[in-house]
């Protein structure tokens, strides 16, 4: 119970920005750990949205009331709070998880703390090549390493992955822009292996400036069990 009310405290003190910086990158390293965190910190977000709109509405303006008044305001306050929040949801964007694809290994918490690169996937152009089958990690990080076939006056690139569904549909997984290459030659980004189920994925890169059409694919399969590093 303590726990649980510390975590609502620290939760609210982090909305309203009255922690300091080393306790909110350990809050938002808790955010990405656990995603019930992630939920009652919607819930006080929405809340809080929607209380404000309620404010701005003048639902509370002229609180103090005599004992008389106050029976029926209070029950037509909740009413209009419920309405306001009913609304508020229906509207509002539901703040998710933290994103699956990042740019960089680094954690949020603390420089000396990093989460685990657990495989390393390696990409790149060769003529009639297939999709590899590649064993998917059940916890840590990915690394995916893509040489573009065009390099030469490209300063950034969009890179995006995607799972290819059964039915041949696709589900965008996470995208990320204004990539660089690496002095490696390659741009580099990382997934959530935990985030990730076994099937049929593809990479999809392209200059930050092109139109999608001119996206260079890389398509590979995720198996389960297992951990290590393509070719």
């Amino acid at each position: 119970m303590i726990d649980a009310e510390r975590d609502f405290a620290t939760m609210q003190d982090f909305i309203v920005g009255r922690l300091s910086e080393a306790e909110q990158r350990a809050f938002e390293d808790r955010l990405v750990r656990d995603s019930a965190l992630v939920r009652e910190l919607e819930r006080s977000l929405r809340m809080r949205e929607g209380l404000q709109r309620l404010r701005t509405q003048g639902y509370f303006t002229n609180t103090v009331r005599g004992v008389r008044s106050s029976r029926i305001w209070v029950p037509a306050l909740a009413a209009a709070a419920c309405a306001g929040l009913a609304l508020f949801l229906s509207l509002s964007p539901v703040t998710g998880p933290s994103p699956i694809l990042v740019a960089s290994p680094e954690s949020p918490a603390s420089a000396s703390v990093r989460p685990l690169v657990a495989s390393h996937f390696t990409f790149v152009s060769v003529r009639g090549s297939s999709a590899p089958d590649l064993a998917l990690p059940a916890a840590g990080l990915i690394e995916f390493r893509v040489a573009p076939s065009t390099q030469e006056g490209v300063h950034r690139y969009r890179m995006m992955l995607v799972r290819q569904e059964q039915q041949g549909t696709e589900e965008p997984v996470g995208s990320l822009a204004g990539l660089a290459v690496s002095t490696d030659g390659y741009v580099h980004c990382y997934a959530d292996a935990s985030r990730l189920t076994p099937g049929r994925y593809l990479i999809r890169i392209q200059p930050a400036n092109d139109t999608p059409s001119s996206a260079e694919v890389f398509p590979f399969n995720l198996r389960a069990g297992g951990t290590g590093s393509s070719p």
